[in-house]
């Protein structure tokens, strides 16, 4: 019948049992409808191959499952990054048509294996997809704006999601699942087509400091000089972060760097260039070499900022995204959403009440009755001037509309 989500959160601490619970919950909501595919997201203490075997086992053999860890998980009827969590959503129904693919050691050949992933969805579909969701594993060192380019290549649609996730702390380890299967270093995509819109809404809540600079020397994902100067000491400079002093993740949540983008807008005079800054965490740092690393590879001669993040700019970033949608949608009736949030915008930063009523007031916003399924991300997938673009700090949000 038509189109259809339902989607399940759980706190369950038996990880065989949440997985259980939450497969059956999806075959009472659906019924004898059909029931294309599934996404799941858990925190890192679930036993994630007990989880994933009883959702298999419960959903039974011929429905696709993809998913991956996460830091924290928000749903239609709340969100934690605490202790033992599972979310499930499933999407379904005659009208709505699902593809998935699998791509395995993604630091390797990133853009080819983009390609290869979205030609395998096309080809499945045998349509374009209206909207593509995109996980992927952050620390295993892929360009992921390579991956993307490679995926523009062969599908024009949306692409939106996050990198995977773990206990906010020092990285270690993320997972990504397909179908029973738990691995790492790998990407997992669910495509979606059918008789619906996607619509689409991005914020950061960063301020710029105004001082424009210059990257002079890079290395792949290593930012090794800006203005000719070593990058981690211009960012010891811009933080107030003393040398010596240890950069861990509360300095990381509160600063970042803004990398000019320029693209081209269609409009009814024609084409016009705009830019953009592109929001990067620092993902980590090299002190002997004097690098910043990020999650994307920075070409030299690219113009950078440092931009500084209050809680203010972030709630307010979020209240206007949510007004901003709300406007868009025009009538339309909301049948899913999917969230995307920052994992160092939540709990590390706004704290947990906070980041609680940024959730509700944006899903009041926005689709109040919709079921809803959010992850906390180690890195970001919008799209900026209609092309796919990796993004940190940021709170994309799909709303699927009938």
């Amino acid at each position: 019948m038509g189109i259809r989500a339902s989607s399940c959160f759980l706190l369950e601490p038996d990880s065989a049992e949440a997985g259980r619970l939450a497969g059956q919950s999806l075959r009472k909501d659906f019924g004898e409808e059909r029931l294309g595919a599934v996404l799941v997201y858990a925190t890192m203490n679930h036993d994630q191959p007990a989880a994933l075997e009883a959702l298999r086992a419960a959903l039974g053999p011929d429905v696709p499952i993809i998913g991956c860890s996460v830091q924290g998980i928000a749903s239609d009827t709340g969100l934690t990054e605490e202790g033992l969590a599972l979310g499930v959503m499933g999407f379904g129904g005659s009208d709505l048509r699902t593809a998935v693919a699998v791509e395995r050691d993604i630091q390797m050949s990133s853009l080819e294996k983009g390609q290869a992933a979205a030609r395998k969805l096309k080809a499945d579909l045998g349509e374009e997809p209206r909207v593509v969701t995109v996980l992927y594993d952050p620390l295993c060192g892929a360009d992921v704006e390579a991956f993307l380019t490679g995926m523009r290549r062969e599908i024009s649609c949306p692409l939106i999601g996050g990198g995977a996730g773990q206990p906010w702390g020092p990285p270690v380890r993320t997972y990504q699942y397909a179908d029973g299967e738990v691995f790492s270093n790998g990407m997992v995509a669910l495509a979606l087509a059918g008789p619906f819109q996607p619509e689409l809404g991005i914020c950061h809540g960063a301020a710029p400091t105004g001082l424009s600079m210059t990257v002079t020397k890079a290395q792949g994902n290593k930012l090794l000089e800006i203005d000719g100067r070593p990058a981690i000491q211009v960012w010891h400079e811009q933080t107030g972060v003393a040398q010596g002093e240890a950069i861990h993740q509360e300095h990381m949540a509160t600063w970042a760097i803004g990398i000019e983008r320029r693209f081209t807008v269609e409009g009814p005079d024609g084409a016009k260039q705009e830019s953009a800054s592109m929001i990067r965490g620092a993902f980590g740092f090299d002190p002997e070499a004097g690098a910043v690393v990020l999650q994307t590879a920075v070409p030299e001669g690219a113009r950078v900022m440092f931009f500084h993040r209050t809680v203010e700019d972030v709630l307010e970033g979020t209240k206007k995204m949510g007004a901003d949608i709300a406007a868009r949608l025009g009538g339309r009736q909301p049948w899913a959403v999917l969230g995307f949030e920052c994992a160092a915008r939540t709990f590390p930063f706004l704290g947990s009440a906070r980041t609680l009523e940024e959730h509700q007031t944006l899903r009041a916003a926005v689709a109040p009755r919709a079921p809803w399924l959010g992850m906390m991300a180690w890195g970001e997938i919008a799209p900026l001037g209609g092309e796919p673009a990796f993004h940190n700090y940021t709170y994309p949000l799909v709303v699927l509309t009938r």
